[in-house]
């Protein structure tokens, strides 16, 4: 097998590029990057199977040379509201197998509709397969086996230790801003509308509204929504819902200063890039500031929640990861991407068009597969997935 990986120079990128060419059945993996010195030395550090290029996806003649001598197409480039449709284009063109670690909900809409494109060209793409989207996907899999009727699915992540993600949020500068794609992605899926599934049909709504839930085994907990893949793809896996959305937790002080920054963006005084660097800076700040011990939420750090019944009876239930593969926000995005390459190579019963995770992969199968890249001892999906569910607790 051989891969491509797109933005392979980048934080996200070079994980994809090593997790694959560990693999003894991939034969070349090609470090596609703007900067071709850096895809070069990444190239170099993962060994004899790697090669280095300079590609720019917004070249179509250089894309369609370096996309069409591979078997697989693994893409990284965001901010994905900008580049992800042009470059899943580009490769349904060309007929290759695809997967993506899109987390804007606007381009996720685009990309589905390409569905019939791709399956005229016999290409096969996985997209959103990373942390959230990919293993919230999943988890929402799992939250809703626990209920007999599922009403309400969130998927949520938490934001408590974002400092430690630093180096990555500091990395891959889009245009003349510090942040890196994933931190300017934050900032527009907090800013402008977001579009969730409430009352049985798909709404816009605002942003960072609060609520409270309750939580098996926690109580309750205070979420805060935000724009992601997950709200528009979880109800064509799990028809009948009446909501679905994405949700981040944390330390409350932290989200009023991301609805300051949101209503600064929304009325026009600053770019999201300016508050992308801001909240950069921000980071920076708490890195160096001294640790503190309260307000840190208990939930999980990406987890999915659903609430029905069981037996005719109300009821909630959750699921979880207890621990995700190192190296902080790259690690638990781009090793689930990665996973695409022996799942790719095992083949699909459906064998080409669009599909988000949950169209498609079996969660026991993805985390039997994860399992073994995340930190302790883990095996199997068994011991690395927790689920609870509570009858009359919704």
């Amino acid at each position: 097998m051989r891969v491509l990986v797109l933005g392979g120079a980048g934080g996200m990128g070079r994980v994809a590029v090593e997790q694959s060419a560990a693999h003894a059945f991939v034969d070349q993996v090609t470090v596609a990057d703007l900067d071709g010195a850096r895809a070069a030395d990444v190239a170099q550090r993962a060994g004899a199977k790697a090669r280095g290029i300079a590609l720019n996806v917004n070249d179509r003649a250089s894309m369609r040379a370096a996309i069409e001598t591979h078997d697989l197409v693994l893409n990284t480039v965001g901010p994905f509201y900008q580049f992800g449709v042009s470059v899943l284009e580009q490769v349904i063109d060309v007929g290759v197998n695809y997967a993506d670690i899109c987390d804007d909900w606007e381009p996720t809409l685009e990309m589905l509709a390409l569905d019939a494109r791709a399956k005229a060209e016999n290409s096969l793409a996985l997209i959103g397969l990373g942390a959230s989207p990919g293993i919230t996907n999943m988890l929402a899999l799992k939250a809703a086996a626990a209920l007999d009727e599922v009403d309400e699915v969130l998927t949520g992540w938490s934001i408590d230790g974002s400092s430690e993600d630093l180096p990555a949020a500091r990395s891959g500068r889009p245009r003349a801003t510090g942040a890196s794609a994933a931190v300017v992605h934050w900032v527009q899926q907090l800013t402008g509308f977001i579009r969730v599934l409430r009352d049985g049909g798909f709404q816009n709504a605002k942003p960072l509204e609060r609520r409270e839930i309750m939580y098996p085994g926690l109580g309750p907990v205070s979420v805060w929504s935000v724009g992601h893949p997950e709200a528009v793809t979880i109800p064509r896996a799990l028809t009948g819902l009446t909501a679905c959305s994405n949700v981040m937790v944390g330390q409350a002080r932290a989200f009023e200063g991301l609805q300051v920054l949101a209503h600064l963006v929304d009325t026009g005084r600053i770019t999201i890039h300016d508050a992308a660097d801001e909240i950069v800076r921000d980071l920076s700040e708490t890195a160096r500031a001294p640790s503190e011990a309260a307000d840190k939420s208990a939930t999980p750090g990406l987890f999915a929640w659903a609430s029905g019944r069981v037996g005719g009876k109300q009821a909630i239930s959750a699921a979880a990861i207890l621990s995700a593969p190192p190296g902080g926000m790259a690690g638990a995005t781009s090793v689930p991407l990665s996973l695409a390459v022996p799942l790719f190579r095992r083949g699909f019963e459906k064998t080409s068009g669009v599909y988000a995770p949950e169209d498609i992969l079996d969660p026991d199968t993805f985390f039997d597969l994860l399992a073994p890249h995340c930190v302790g001892s883990f095996r199997s999906g068994k011991e690395l997935v927790w689920t609870a569910c509570e009858v009359g607790g919704a």
